[in-house]
Order: structure tokens, then C-alpha cells, then sequence
């Protein structure tokens, strides 16, 4: 016991020291703002990055077809006949009910 002792108190600063840095290395990693968090920071770097790339496109394309709204009168007409089903004159619209393409002629 005595002889556990006396190589304790010869090794306690190293004991000291030895602990103080494992207690560092441990927060280091396991820590706020650690290499950890560093990884997760750029992953959602990378999405907001392709989320903002998509939103940019689909701002394009809205604007592209606002201007056609304004400016391209058969762009208009396109879109009146597609979505509110409008015809011109002398056009006739055939609709087929059921999920069976109309018999051949």
C-alpha cells in the first residue's frame, strides 16, 4: 500500500494532465461547434444549396410565363383552351368518358 502510494504522488501532475486532456479531446468531438456540427453545417449547406438552385428555375419559369401572359396572345389562347376547355369558332370537342380509347374508323 505504501509503496502504491508513493508512485501515486510521484504521478499525479501526468495523472492531472492525462485527464485534463482526455477531458478536452471528449468535448472536442462531442462538443458544441465540433467537427461534428462542422459536417452536419456543410450537408445542409448542400440542401439549401440545390433547394435554392430549384426555386431559381421555377422563378425563371414563372417569369418566362408571365410575360407570355402579358405579351403572347396565342400563348393566352393556348392556355384558355386547355384549362377552361373554350373552342373556337367552327371547332368541334370530342371527350371520351371511361378508361377505352374510341374505336378505329
Amino acid at each position: 500500500m505504501t509503496r502504491l502510494s508513493f508512485h501515486l504522488r510521484r504521478q499525479w501532475p501526468s495523472v492531472i494532465l492525462a485527464g485534463v486532456l482526455l477531458i478536452l479531446v471528449v468535448n472536442a468531438i462531442w462538443g458544441p461547434l465540433s467537427p461534428r456540427d462542422l459536417l452536419l453545417l456543410r450537408r445542409e449547406r448542400v440542401n439549401l444549396t440545390a433547394q435554392h438552385q430549384e426555386l431559381l428555375a421555377r422563378n425563371a419559369a414563372l417569369r418566362t410565363s408571365i410575360q407570355n401572359l402579358r405579351s403572347n396572345d396565342r400563348y393566352l389562347q393556348h392556355l384558355i383552351r386547355r384549362e377552361l376547355g373554350y373552342t373556337g369558332p367552327g371547332e368541334l370537342v370530342y371527350k371520351f368518358t371511361g378508361e377505352q380509347a374510341p374505336p378505329p374508323r
